[in-house]
């Protein structure tokens, strides 16, 4: 066998085991949502309703159920919005048997996953990344979101509310 042959098989099978070592864990990664789906809702508190007053919107951080080994993503911000009577709003049955009028958003952007942040003054939503707007009730005022926000599920439960985790994407 000549050298050059030697080198071209040597280098051709370094490249085939790197790549089979690399792309081992990326097909994993691909395939494991797939392989855990998700089995019915998965309440979490938010706190007492009467912490959420009428006509204000209140940011709160909620704990993720894991047990795994991240602990960045055990913690979610939402944004919980309950319109005052004046106000008209009834919800739109994003609710399961509990507090029609309370509305928790998913700090998300629907175009990029942005995290948005909720402008006090003009009441509406705003992502940062791109321009994207959207109003008191969740949906795309301007910019590039075709989608409102995502809106979880929530109930209220002896006075405490509770949102379904499992009640938008994975990731929003």
């Amino acid at each position: 066998m000549e050298r050059r042959s030697f080198f071209k098989l040597l280098l051709g099978g370094g490249a085939a085991a790197l790549t089979g070592l690399l792309g081992v864990p990326a097909v994993v990664t691909g395939i494991a949502p797939l392989l855990g789906r998700r089995k019915g809702p998965q309440w979490v508190p938010l706190g007492r309703l009467e912490e959420f007053p009428p006509g204000e919107v209140r940011e709160r951080v909620v704990e993720v159920p894991r047990d795994d080994w991240s602990h960045a993503l055990r913690r979610r911000a939402v944004y919980v919005s309950r319109p005052s009577a004046t106000a008209g709003g009834t919800g739109t049955g994003a609710s399961a048997g509990g507090h029609e009028a309370l509305r928790v958003f998913s700090r998300s952007c629907t175009d990029l996953g942005c995290p948005v942040l909720h402008d006090p003054g003009s009441g509406w939503f705003l992502c940062p990344c791109h321009g994207g707007i959207f109003s008191e009730d969740g949906q795309p005022q301007a910019g590039p979101p075709s989608r409102p926000l995502y809106r979880y599920t929530t109930r209220v439960r002896q006075g405490l509310v509770e949102i379904d985790l499992r009640s938008v994407p994975p990731m929003a």
